[in-house]
């Protein structure tokens, strides 16, 4: 028989946008265990018009996040603490925020399980962690009872770094309001209708994005093309398709709710060039909204896309520099087969479609991460003497 866990989830607060608060936003309705939550990060000007003197200024904001986790730890007593750093190898930002959130844990002698949400691809293979296999930082979390992360790639990397504790693979989600939008009732106007969903800045390809449009443009006038989000280079990304003469190119801006699930029924093909991923939630959405994918393979995606099944994967130029990181030609090529042939189209679509919808949908990702707490054995001297009996999520 299963105990219900106390669980206490660290995440990045709504303006500090991203895909985290949206995942445990999708699985928390979902899951069995007592869930409380505190909302960490810094908010940004293109999610949030926050004006608060804390969420301005770093110092206050670190102190007050953590104070709150110390509140949070004392009041609910959790049996595990629940950190979502990302592998931010130029800054350490987020690794040294979340290591001493490590710490305030630990201090209280609680349990921790990080869930590994951001990472740096071109540190994949490395021989090191970012600062050494025995600095404080990488030494802070080997203290945690398990990990997660989005890729296999990604627990080599940990295991080559020294970490013994159980690594987990586990992906990303699909939310219940995007899986009500049944792609089997969907009217999609055409298939050279292109769709970009996600945050708007250069290390997501979307630069690229306007060059292969450029070249299909000129070869076939029906091609259309959403850049859905925002993000800190939209305003040069919009500068840069005027420059282009690309006037017909789209620009909603962030979409939640009712206005994204029109952007993926009025998208034909899902185009994402990112250079390094976790595992990016649109992705999985879009293949869920039946649509077909040309993406790199970044991170998390190569453990689920496949070339030909999924769509067509695009691989990034050697030694290239950013905003020219793929070949245009090649990745028109991709689009173009997509859209010239409907039979592959259609299978393509139906496969998206159903395999989302089996592996990333809310109740499963749920289940399979509370599986991972229930693996975590529960220390014996709890507040009450015996677990709480289990209830929804809690803010």
């Amino acid at each position: 028989m299963s105990v219900t866990r106390r669980i206490l989830i660290v995440r990045d607060r709504p303006s500090a946008g991203g895909g985290i608060f949206n995942y445990y936003q999708a699985i928390g309705k979902h899951m069995d265990a007592t869930v409380h939550f505190v909302d960490v990060g810094k908010p940004q000007r293109f999610y949030s018009s926050s004006r608060r003197l804390i969420a301005r200024f770093t110092l206050l904001r670190l102190l007050a996040d953590g104070m709150r986790l110390v509140l949070k730890i004392i009041r609910f007593r959790p049996d595990l603490v629940h950190i979502n750093p990302g592998l931010d190898v130029a800054t350490c930002r987020s690794l040294r925020r979340d290591a001493v959130n490590v710490w305030i844990a630990r201090f209280f002698r609680r349990r921790v399980l990080v869930f590994w949400r951001g990472w740096n691809n071109a540190w994949c293979g490395k021989p090191e962690f970012p600062g050494g296999n025995n600095s404080v930082l990488c030494r802070t979390y080997k203290l945690a009872v398990g990990h997660i992360v989005l890729s296999q790639r990604f627990r080599s990397d940990l295991l080559r770094w020294g970490f013994t504790t159980p690594i987990h693979v586990e992906t990303t989600v699909v939310a219940d309001d995007v899986l009500n939008g049944n792609p089997d009732k969907m009217d999609r106007a055409s298939r050279t209708d292109l769709l970009y969903l996600s945050r708007v800045e250069v290390a997501k390809g979307v630069f690229e994005l306007l060059d292969v449009y450029r070249i299909l443009k000129r070869k076939n006038q029906d091609y259309t093309l959403t850049i859905a989000g925002s993000g800190p280079d939209l305003d040069a990304l919009r500068a840069r398709a005027r420059s282009m003469e690309l006037n017909d190119i789209s620009f909603p801006g962030f979409v939640t709710g009712g206005a994204r699930l029109k952007s993926y029924r009025r998208g034909g093909i899902f185009c994402f060039l990112s250079y390094t991923e976790g595992m990016p939630n649109a992705v999985l959405e879009a293949m869920a909204m039946g649509l077909p994918i040309v993406s790199s393979d970044a991170g998390g995606l190569r453990d689920i896309l496949r070339d030909g099944t999924t769509g067509f994967i695009v691989h990034p130029v050697k030694n290239s520099a950013p905003r020219e990181r793929f070949d245009a030609l090649e990745v028109a090529d991709a689009i173009e087969r997509l859209a010239n042939d409907a039979t592959l189209y259609q299978r393509i679509a139906a496969h998206n479609a159903a395999y989302a919808r089996e592996r990333f949908a809310a109740p499963r990702v749920a289940q399979r991460l509370e599986a991972i707490y229930q693996s975590i054995p529960v220390r014996s001297n709890t507040r009450s003497g015996r677990h709480v009996a289990s209830t929804k999520s809690n803010s």
